[in-house]
């Protein structure tokens, strides 16, 4: 009588599958999590750099004297900014550089409920 061979896997095979598919899975859900971190912080970047930018534009127009002295800002160096559905902290450094009437602008942006800024810009302006 001949004995028939048994077919299938053996539970070692089925645990070492197992294994590696829960590895592979793993490292599918981490990186998805970087991604969306990554995401975030982009979008974080973006919007506080565009509040620094406009902050950094509206000196410079008053610097050109292109705003009308109603117009103009009260110069305020630091203030919250609405971007996005979301308010954005903003300062700005002023510094005399090298130079007659030469200044260096500096403004560093970032959400409101958080300690730090997550962006800084700069420029060079002549002030009058």
């Amino acid at each position: 009588m001949r004995r028939a061979k048994a077919q299938g896997f053996t539970l070692i095979e089925v645990a070492v599958a197992l294994v590696i598919l829960s590895w592979v899975l793993g490292s599918a859900i981490f990186m998805v999590q970087q991604y969306a971190d990554e995401r975030l912080r982009l979008r974080e970047r973006f919007f506080s750099s565009s509040v620094a930018w406009n902050r950094l534009m509206e000196r410079y127009q008053e610097s050109q004297g292109w705003k009308a002295k109603t117009e103009r800002s009260s110069k305020s160096n630091n203030g919250i900014d609405e971007q996005a559905g979301q308010d954005w902290r903003w300062e700005i450094n002023i510094e005399a550089a090298m130079g007659e009437d030469l200044y260096r602008y500096e403004v560093e942006a970032g959400s409101a409920n958080r300690d730090r800024y997550s962006s800084s810009l700069s420029i060079f302006l002549i002030d009058r």
